[in-house]
């Protein structure tokens, strides 16, 4: 179990050191403090007003829901063409069978 700790404690270390590293790069550095200053911003909107945060959640899961039914939607027409095509082959080859026969002897 100790190695278990020391696995966990070392990525989260490199993860710091990476971070840290990546800081000293100015674009970097100027997108990390524009995004915090936009949370900071968004956290306090969200204190001030909770049912704004709730109804935004709410939002999103109802878009969420409704693009999995859509993928959901598409995904049943395509089985169904799929089954369409299966049930149509051997039809459509028995009749080019049919065809052949009756025009090449």
């Amino acid at each position: 179990m100790g190695k278990d700790n020391k696995l966990v404690k070392g990525i989260v270390i490199g993860a710091l050191v990476g971070a840290a590293v990546s800081l000293f790069d100015k674009n970097t550095r100027q997108g990390v403090i524009q995004s915090g200053k936009t949370l900071g911003l968004k956290v306090k909107e969200y204190a001030k007003q909770p049912s704004k945060l709730t109804s935004e959640v709410k939002q999103k899961i109802d878009h969420v829901r409704q693009t999995v039914q859509e993928v959901s939607d598409d995904i049943t027409f395509i089985n169904e063409k799929v089954q369409e095509l299966k049930e149509s082959s051997p039809h459509v080859v028995h009749m080019l069978q049919e065809t052949k026969d009756k025009f090449i002897p």
